[in-house]
């Protein structure tokens, strides 16, 4: 008989009961911690970003607490804002950027509440993409131009959110 230790075994904050968690959910968060490492010296300053702290061991009066604030299943890791710059015919408009990325390390899939989540904020205007690899989380970032173009991440050298998802020269 396997004995199970408490770091193999999650509560769930709304059915309270105690289900097995993956031996990969401590990687996924050190690839989330060196990714944001990388962020604080490769964004523009006027990128803003956190995380959504929803996945976190807790006891049973933390987990009613914070269902009672709003706590909402399948909210995406890291949340980034920005604004965003365009010209057209009628003139020089700005409105905000917002993205929310979810983090998944490869083979592992999204739930069924981070793909709701994805379909509800598209469906509100904001942008939701999930990034296998940090080298995928930065592309997608890249590609908004949300990275500075004085520095080169993961080998890329980034000039702006025109679509640049290459090295440049």
């Amino acid at each position: 008989m396997r004995i199970i230790t408490p770091r193999e075994q999650q509560k769930d904050l709304f059915s309270r009961r105690w289900r097995q968690v993956a031996g990969a959910t401590a990687k996924e968060h050190q690839v989330q911690i060196q990714l944001v490492s990388m962020l604080k010296w490769c964004l523009k300053p006027t990128v803003t970003f956190f995380h959504v702290p929803n996945g976190e061991l807790r006891d049973k009066r933390s987990a009613a607490k914070l269902k009672a604030m709003g706590v909402l299943p399948g909210v995406s890791d890291l949340v980034f804002l920005w604004k965003q710059y365009w010209e057209d015919l009628e003139g020089s408009h700005t409105a905000p950027g917002i993205l929310f990325l979810e983090l998944k390390l490869p083979g592992k899939a999204a739930t069924d509440e981070q793909v709701a989540f994805g379909l509800a904020v598209r469906l509100c205007g904001a942008e939701f993409a999930v990034a296998r690899s940090i080298e995928a989380a930065i592309k997608e970032l890249g590609r908004r131009g949300l990275i500075r173009p004085d520095v080169t991440v993961c080998g890329i050298r980034w000039d702006g959110p025109t679509g640049s998802t290459g090295p440049m020269g």
